[in-house]
């Protein structure tokens, strides 16, 4: 018979699940789709700037998720991911005005998508610790593989059924309606944040910062895990955003097949996260990461090689971004079972925050690096080897299928990978 406890963890996860469906939109739409490469298209942005747009929110999380999480843990969880989430809509629906600044427009998206960058740092600071309130340590894998199918789900239907009416060439005025509408959802996060209840006048008092940071950088297997994170992604994260900007600006793919596209793309982070569970707790987090690692480097290696004009070319395009799509999103499970099993309990947020600062950096690093590659024209923008015609596109693909490679040999400092010596671990 189930306990009260039980009853009220099951409740809460639920809740947690819907209020990331409504949430999710805006946050993906920034880092995830086309919608705002091809809003700061219309704007003026040169192709190095709307790559920019989709690393921002990353950099963010990098540059502050530990102020955030200390933040976070003297706020209050609860009290600071609602906080978050009402300026966060506010926010948005100022980005959805910002071509009424005309040629300040493009510099008016820039300065809503960096503060919305900080607003949901503040949020996912809270979310983690905020969900470990209520989440029993052995349904970790299965919850986070349940919650982000669900919201990629959400995501998805959303961003197929932009790309199926926006058109083509779609009006400045359809994508700045599609941009309102996700700073809507985000009261429906907030709505059912708020049903969440959990009980935090238990929860310890944050320690002084600086002893908190003390004590993260003293837990050597979660540096050790973080510093591998910031590596991974900085070759892994830049592939799917550089090839929105490759199908739309050098095969000029319309506007409503490069949105399919990314939602395809989602779609195979759905599947992932609906297997990701189950894979996880067959195969474990160490042969799930060697899975991940040779999956980022062959999808790349055949984005080089099979990437070109052409409707089969296309479709072989989506296909890759679909697979890319399943691994991103059973790497992200394990990863996040592997941050919760590593930070210490008394010290939980700034632990957490530190893997996310280092995760960000990652991300965040691999599409600034991939916009400054784009802008300095230090690639050439066409080569050939004997009848094959390549990009510096295609340059990018193949330096980051060798760069995933090469961070092989950051498993050695992986816990789950090679475990060494006594530290703080709460498998599930």
């Amino acid at each position: 018979m189930e306990t009260p406890e039980g009853k009220n963890s099951h409740k809460s996860q639920k809740l947690a699940i819907i209020s990331a469906c409504f949430g999710s939109l805006s946050s993906i739409m920034i880092r995830e789709s086309a919608i705002i490469i091809l809003f700061a298209g219309m704007l003026g942005a040169s192709s190095m700037l709307a790559m920019t747009t989709t690393a921002l929110s990353s950099i963010m999380a990098c540059l502050f998720s530990l102020p955030a999480a200390y933040i976070a843990a003297k706020v209050g969880y609860k009290r600071l991911i609602l906080k978050a989430t009402y300026l966060g809509a506010l926010v948005i629906f100022l980005l959805a005005l910002s071509p009424y600044l005309n040629s300040w427009g493009k510099y008016g998206m820039m300065f809503c998508l960096i503060s919305f960058g900080c607003l949901m740092t503040l949020y996912s600071s809270a979310w983690f610790p905020f969900l470990d309130e209520f989440l029993p340590k052995k349904e970790r894998s299965n919850f986070f593989g349940m919650l982000r199918f669900s919201w990629q789900t959400c995501c998805v239907i959303f961003f197929l059924i932009c790309g199926l009416i926006m058109g083509k060439n779609p009006e400045l005025w359809v994508l700045q309606a599609i941009i309102i509408f996700t700073a809507i959802a985000l009261f429906g996060r907030a709505y059912f944040v708020i049903k969440i209840k959990v009980n935090e006048a238990d929860r310890k008092k944050p320690k002084n910062f600086r002893v908190g940071l003390e004590m993260v950088l003293a837990n050597k297997p979660l540096v050790g895990f973080s510093v591998y994170l910031a590596f991974l992604y900085l070759v892994a994260q830049g592939t799917v955003p550089l090839t929105y900007i490759y199908l739309k600006n050098h095969l000029h793919t319309p506007d409503n097949i490069v949105v399919i596209v990314s939602s395809l793309a989602l779609a195979g982070t759905i599947i992932g996260f609906l297997c990701s569970g189950k894979i996880i707790n067959r195969l474990g987090v160490k042969k799930m990461l060697l899975a991940v690692h040779i999956a980022f480097a062959l999808i790349n290696f055949m984005l080089f090689i099979f990437s070109g004009a052409g409707t089969t070319s296309l479709v072989i395009i989506t296909v890759l971004l679909v697979c890319y799509g399943f691994f991103l999103s059973t790497s992200s499970v394990a990863v996040t079972s592997e941050m919760m099993a590593l930070a210490n309990p008394d010290n939980k947020a700034l632990a957490m925050a530190f893997c996310v600062t280092m995760y960000s950096a990652g991300v965040g690093g691999a599409r600034l690096l991939s916009s400054l590659i784009i802008g300095s024209g230090i690639l050439a923008s066409e080569w050939s080897i004997g009848a094959m015609n390549f990009t510096m596109f295609h340059t990018m693909y193949l330096g980051y299928g060798i760069g995933i490679l090469f961070v092989c040999m950051l498993l050695v400092i992986v816990p789950a990978v090679f475990p060494k010596g006594e530290y703080h671990y709460v498998s599930q």
